[in-house]
């Protein structure tokens, strides 16, 4: 979908200014764990951070950096709705 590839693109974007690893799950693959396919069939893109949810459909490179430090510095996952 186009916000998945704009997600990605922005992704890609924030791993180069503070490296971290990224794993890639199509929910209409195998081998997507069902609770994800299920959960999220209408909602992609998600982004977990540490297995926990952080943001979904969009995602912005200064936020993802932005939660990406808090962690770091704190451990602290704060999930980043849209409607906020």
């Amino acid at each position: 979908c186009s916000l998945c590839t704009t997600a990605k693109e922005s992704i890609l974007r924030a791993q180069k200014k503070a490296p971290f690893s990224l794993t890639v799950l199509d929910i209409h693959k195998e081998e997507c764990p069902k609770e994800f396919s299920e959960k999220y069939v209408y909602d992609v893109p998600v982004v977990h951070l540490n297995d926990q949810f952080l943001m979904q459909h969009r995602v912005p490179e200064e936020s993802l950096l932005d939660a990406i430090r808090l962690y770091k510095e704190t451990g602290k996952i704060n999930p980043i709705y849209a409607w906020k």
